[in-house]
């Protein structure tokens, strides 16, 4: 019998990445998962779910997602530090430095954070921010600070 490859495989979607961690045995549809540190990764969605990133404290996703860096010979600093802070998420570390003017808008970045847990992107978010607050005399956050909401993943550790 032969090893199992993509070339034939059948059920495996084709026309978007298969999941890091399933690769042939992808089954349905995959995303793109932003890390922090300017990672992502494409898995499915029993991998991307909220439940399966924060098992046991965050430590299944980072040791398999980890292995699976490791194996292929990819598993970088910026990689390894997207891990790293992952597990510091979970386990509710204090920030390093104080906090940005951005979390002068708490409500709101609440409800950005309960669209990113429901499966919006910061492109799909940022202009209806903008647009929401485009009279409103205080300035909205930047559209870099609503990617910054969305990769630094809060709703993980405390759901929306």
């Amino acid at each position: 019998m032969s090893p199992p490859t993509l070339y034939k495989a059948r059920q495996v979607p084709t026309k978007q990445p298969v999941c890091a961690i399933c690769v042939d045995r992808t089954r349905g549809k995959t995303q793109r998962l932003q890390l922090t540190h300017r990672v992502s990764v494409w898995l499915c969605q029993d991998h991307a779910s909220a439940q399966f990133q924060t098992r046991r404290s965050g430590r299944d996703f980072v040791t398999t997602l980890g292995a699976v860096w490791k194996a292929n010979d990819c598993l970088t600093i910026a990689r390894s530090k997207a891990l790293t802070a992952h597990l510091e998420s979970q386990r509710g570390a204090k920030p390093q430095r104080p906090r940005p003017g951005s979390y002068a808008w708490p409500d709101l970045r609440r409800d950005v954070e309960a669209g990113y847990a429901a499966g919006a992107t910061p492109g799909e978010v940022a202009p209806a921010v903008h647009a929401r607050y485009a009279e409103c005399p205080a300035r909205p956050p930047s559209r870099r600070t609503i990617q910054r909401w969305h990769a630094q993943r809060r709703w993980l550790a405390n759901p929306p």
